[in-house]
């Protein structure tokens, strides 16, 4: 791990997610500084201004760093699957060609989309995918009801192009 990796690892509730893709809870100014450094160009933050632990001028940070900037912020008592599906249709359009720094103040909602994500996106393991939630927290009654109602359209998505795909290629041989 060279220093940068390093410096990266200390900002709170770090994760690797995949080489394009990071995850954490609030950042410092410093902090986004040396996620810029290491080929990061697009932040997403999926909490509010008025947080507790909240950046003031993070926008206005993440744009004098040259940082693409994307604020969803999703609701602590009343997340909606829409939001969060949205959020991981963006992360997955982007990580197609931009590293993605995903944050939001501890980490606890982001984990949450990385595990749908590393399950439905990235076809991990539920156990692994969930072990690496679990480094974060254990979801609460709400998130866990969320994670479950993503995971049945995820499902039900899955299935539906698994399907065209059978079609399709029934067609070339018929």
């Amino acid at each position: 791990m060279n220093n940068l990796e390093t410096e990266l690892s200390h900002i709170p509730q770090f994760q690797f997610v995949h080489e394009h893709l990071f995850s954490s809870g609030q950042p410092s100014a410093e902090q986004f500084k040396q996620i810029k450094e290491y080929g990061v160009d697009t932040v997403i933050n999926l909490a509010f201004t008025d947080a507790e632990l909240h950046l003031e001028n993070e926008d206005k940070v993440c744009a004098e760093l040259g940082l693409n900037y994307i604020q969803v912020p999703i609701l602590w008592e009343q997340p909606t699957d829409e939001q969060c599906l949205f959020v991981l249709d963006l992360i997955d359009h982007l990580v197609q060609n931009k590293m993605v720094w995903i944050h939001c103040t501890e980490n606890n909602q982001c984990s949450c989309l990385m595990y749908l994500y590393r399950q439905y996106f990235m076809d991990m393991d539920l156990p692994t995918a969930q072990e690496l939630m679990h480094q974060i927290w254990e979801p609460n009654e709400t998130w866990t009801g969320l994670i479950h109602a993503v995971s049945l359209q995820l499902q039900g998505r899955k299935a539906t192009l698994d399907l065209q795909h059978s079609l399709m290629h029934a067609d070339q041989f018929s």
